[in-house]
């Protein structure tokens, strides 16, 4: 139906019954869910049991958030370093630097070990296939950290941890945008960054504690995270397969069953409705392609092209943004700066990072992404700035309370930066095409993997030979990276995923679309006033 009869379709005040003939009311060729008009909390309520599933799916995370904070703290760790270090020439032992960026870098390169096979996997086995290769990376890097008595098998546990991790990255955010409701989206992949958050929280009280209690005892926080690996097996045992997955494959009794599963026995919810919805999404992505099956090289063609770059910006983006610094070698970094307790200040920046996560969950779906991520990346600039700056105020030469405005600003980093880096997980997930997002995913996951691996090598030695002026570096190559974000990165909030085709197909500037009305919604909203009435709130 076109755009024109849409506008002339007369309003219907009620209807008290559904004439099968009309096909306003039948919801003939819809492509956005009815649900869409529900509140967002009445979304949740109604719901509810997708957000359950959600929540499961994220636990894996408790192990990057566990990963991630362990690698910039346990470097720190006496009986580490007595373990993995090297003797110098005055006796004392030391960690080689080259390990030291090795081990970090290595997260990187199992991310792009996983990159060459995962989005196969995905497509060919489903999701809950890769959720399980994820366990099994996880579950070997678990084992040789626990055993890991040299270098060399230490890096091998942090590729296998790195593999597992970037498996995640991938799979769980189209995993999560497949299955949930437009309207309450992204607080949903915030979760992801609340097991992070969460992970990074344990590991630096344990780190904390062992540090004053067990100095030579590293392999403590190695034993305990057989814990988190354990339970994400149990909740992804429990998750159903996407809807999404078994509909690319033509199996609608899957897709049907896996929908049951998902959002229960919710009386108005209809079901052949949702899943014509997901088969003409798809039928008209396949239209755009220029074969019939999706292929890697269609990423970077037509519209795809656009949407991959943009996610690419947010990639770069989040390694240029002082990442290696304040947070992969925080403790390290805390260090060299005279703090007396590097471990607290990690503690207390993994805390900031929970209450950003929060209050993101919270405003994402309400107030939007494109404005809060670009005033967030704006301040990060500056703050990259701010920071090299106190090298002049004797920061890092033991004037205490330029010592304190330096973790002030840390925390104010942190902050800012976590919207900044949640917004990559969720447009990611968002703007690719629905037949594309397990592709794009690794190209656009790759691109952030070897960035990470420049940046985790240059930063030792910039730190040792600039201090605290490294983050004028970071700064610098934030800016150009800032101008990008304020002009390509569209606001998607309670977009479906045709609608989000819609507006990169007529090429609505970034910077328009939280105004712009789509032909899909006002479809939706002709439909809608045939059948008289929204869905039941209960």
């Amino acid at each position: 139906m076109s755009v024109q009869a849409l506008e002339e379709k007369p309003a219907i005040d009620h209807v008290e019954t559904r004439d099968e003939k009309d096909p306003e009311a039948d919801g003939a060729g819809l492509m956005k869910s009815p649900i869409d008009h529900l509140s967002i909390w009445q979304t949740l309520w109604i719901f509810k049991r997708v957000l359950l599933f959600v929540i499961l799916v994220y636990t894996g995370y408790v192990c990057e958030g566990f990963e991630l904070n362990a690698g910039g703290t346990i470097v720190a760790n006496r009986g580490f370093i007595r373990q993995f270090g090297q003797r110098e020439q005055e006796g004392v032992r030391a960690l080689d630097p080259t390990w030291l960026s090795t081990w970090s870098a290595m997260l990187n390169v199992g991310q792009i070990v996983t990159f060459t096979h995962i989005s196969w996997v995905a497509d060919r086995f489903g999701r809950k296939v890769a959720f399980y290769l994820a366990w099994l990376w996880l579950m070997t890097g678990c084992m040789l950290m626990n055993f890991a008595t040299t270098p060399a098998v230490w890096a091998i546990a942090k590729l296998c941890n790195g593999a597992g991790i970037g498996v995640l990255q991938v799979v769980c955010q189209v995993y999560v945008m497949e299955i949930c409701p437009d309207k309450v989206r992204g607080g949903m992949v915030i979760f992801q960054a609340v097991w992070t958050a969460i992970g990074g929280i344990i590991c630096s009280l344990m780190m904390q504690q062992l540090n004053k209690k067990y100095p030579d005892d590293f392999r403590l926080p190695m034993r305990i995270l057989w814990a988190p690996i354990g339970l994400m097996l149990i909740c992804w045992a429990v998750v159903p397969e996407s809807p999404w997955y078994y509909a690319r494959r033509g199996n609608e009794a899957g897709a049907r069953k896996a929908m049951r599963r998902l959002y229960g026995n919710i009386s108005w919810y209809n079901y052949d409705e949702e899943y014509g919805i997901i088969l003409r999404t798809l039928e008209h992505e396949k239209a755009t392609l220029a074969e019939n099956k999706p292929r890697f090289r269609d990423v970077f063609k037509g519209i795809n092209r656009r949407r991959t770059l943009t996610v690419m910006i947010v990639a770069v983006c989040q390694q240029f943004a002082g990442l290696a610094i304040i947070s992969t070698y925080n403790t390290y970094f805390f260090s060299l700066v005279g703090m007396e307790d590097p471990f607290l200040g990690t503690l207390i920046l993994s805390c900031v990072a929970l209450l950003a996560i929060t209050l993101w969950a919270l405003s994402a779906d309400r107030l939007g992404r494109r404005m809060i991520v670009n005033v967030c990346e704006t301040c990060v600039v500056v703050i990259c700035f701010t920071v090299g700056a106190l090298y002049w105020t004797g920061a890092s030469t033991g004037n205490k309370a330029a010592g304190t405005a330096l973790l002030v600003i840390c925390c104010i980093w942190q902050f800012t930066y976590q919207s900044v880096g949640m917004c990559y997980y969720l447009y990611s997930a968002e703007l690719p095409s629905a037949l594309l997002r397990i592709k794009t995913g690794p190209v656009t996951f790759f691109t952030n993997s070897v960035t990470g691996i420049a940046t985790v090598y240059a930063t030792p030695p910039m730190l040792l030979a600039l201090n605290l002026r490294a983050a004028f570096v970071y700064g610098a190559l934030s800016v150009p990276m800032c101008i990008l974000m304020w002009l390509y990165l569209p606001e998607t909030k309670g977009r479906s995923a045709s609608e989000i085709d819609e507006l990169f197909e007529k090429k609505v500037p970034a910077w328009k679309w939280h105004k712009t009305v789509t032909e899909v919604e006002m479809q939706l909203d002709a439909v809608q006033r045939a059948r008289g009435a929204r869905p039941a709130a209960a």
